[in-house]
């Protein structure tokens, strides 16, 4: 079954697309980023874990607009060119600001030079060439102030530019890194959607078991109540309290699926199958290297290498120099750890798994002997959805541990691959 809402190959004609309906999105990379194999499982009406990274990056919108953002803002100019240009036009307006001082003090000089010889025409008894000299020396006085305004005005634009360039850090490489990271987190939040949805769904499946139980309780209250064991009451109360925990669960369980869905290319009200979360690898969990891991992650992590960029860009021995450099090491600092607290994890939930197999093997054992009583008429209907409620729950709480371990090594990867966020 085709998908509902998803255009299916992207190379389809101009006169088909136009069939389609708008909510259907066409994927963003043309036909021959991926063989046949892979569009299939694309557009397939099926949802599995290890295709989410390509339906992502293929038709979820904020992964695109990430793109687009990028490729508008994308240039050739690093820091330090773009630091350089700034830095020859604050020394363009230096020297203008410079020419204008100069020819207003000329003017002043000129200006100077009128007024005395005006001083020497009055002493001389010729007022009239006096009046002359000194209006002349008057008009050059105007032309000094607004020389003078104008030469303050470019020192100061010369030296704002200075001062932005001295801070002039994010080149084209830092910008990249930073949509790369942004795009990754889309990757990882969908990533986590989806397993907090299975889990989600199968606690639901544990609380429908549990309704079972509490309508059974409920159907033999009343023989119940007649041995002192519960009343009616007591049974019907607990039954309304987990059906409005169920309705709860599924409702979050419906908002989960429709962003999980939208994330992903699908219609909101679609029905995609959506398959579990696979087994954790306890193989590859045994293979890690703690150590080497660290070092790769320090190499390729997303904030370390921007701030790492940036201060590569600032100025040798500015403050902002410095204080880059204790804002570097600290992250390293806080990378290196962060690694060993994710390994650590993965370590505790490792031994959780192994502990709630262990709890299920028993519980095995417990509701064989159930059935086996069942067969020979020893156990009540009631007693029955008990003993497959508690099974089930064993069940569940492995499978969640298995996920949650799951997760705890698809965190410590993403961190390996450069993707760690800092909390």
């Amino acid at each position: 079954m085709k998908r509902q809402y998803r255009q299916v190959l992207p190379f389809l004609t101009a006169a088909a697309l136009a069939s389609f309906s708008p909510m259907q999105a066409l994927a963003e990379n043309p036909q021959f980023a991926h063989d046949e194999a892979t569009w299939a499982r694309l557009q397939d009406n099926t949802m599995e874990y290890d295709e989410l990274s390509l339906l992502v990056e293929e038709y979820n919108p904020n992964y695109q607009n990430e793109q687009a953002s990028y490729n508008d803002t994308k240039n050739d100019d690093d820091a330090a060119e773009i630091r350089k240009d700034a830095k020859n036009s604050a020394d363009d307006m230096y020297d203008s600001a410079a020419d204008l001082r100069d020819q207003a003090e000329d003017l002043s000089d000129q200006a100077d030079d009128l007024s005395d010889q005006a001083e020497a025409a009055r002493e001389a008894g010729n007022v009239a060439l006096a009046a002359q000299l000194q209006a002349g020396a008057a008009s050059y006085m105007a032309g000094y102030a607004p020389l003078m305004s104008a030469a303050a005005m470019t020192q100061n634009s010369a030296l704002k530019s200075d001062i932005s360039a001295d801070s002039s850090y994010v080149d084209s490489d830092m910008r990249k890194i930073k949509h790369i990271k942004n795009q990754k987190g889309i990757v990882v939040s969908t990533q986590n959607l989806f397993n907090s949805y299975n889990q989600l769904r199968i606690n639901a499946d544990l609380i429908q078991k549990n309704v079972e139980v509490m309508e059974a309780a409920a159907n033999a209250a009343q023989t119940q109540a007649s041995i002192g064991m519960a009343t009616q009451a007591d049974v019907l109360k607990n039954l309304q309290s987990i059906k409005s925990t169920q309705t709860e669960t599924l409702s979050s369980l419906e908002t989960l699926r429709q962003n999980l869905c939208m994330m992903t290319g699908w219609s909101y009200n679609a029905q995609p199958e959506i398959k579990e979360v696979p087994q954790a690898d306890l193989a590859a969990i045994d293979q890690i290297n703690l150590e080497g891991d660290r070092q790769k992650a320090l190499e390729n992590n997303y904030d370390l290498q921007y701030s790492k960029r940036a201060l590569n860009n600032m100025q040798e021995n500015s403050t902002d120099k410095k204080n880059q450099e204790r804002t570097v090491k600290n992250l390293e600092q806080s990378i290196s750890a962060s690694m060993t607290n994710l390994y650590n994890d993965i370590q505790q939930k490792k031994i959780a798994w192994q502990l709630a197999q262990a709890e299920l093997a028993t519980e095995q054992q417990s509701m064989s002997a159930v059935e086996t009583k069942r067969g020979l008429g020893m156990v009540s209907d009631l007693e029955y959805l008990q003993a497959q409620s508690s099974f089930l729950g064993k069940q569940i709480a492995e499978r969640t541990a298995n996920m949650a371990l799951f997760q705890a090594v698809e965190t410590y990867n993403w961190a390996v691959n450069g993707y760690l966020s800092q909390k």
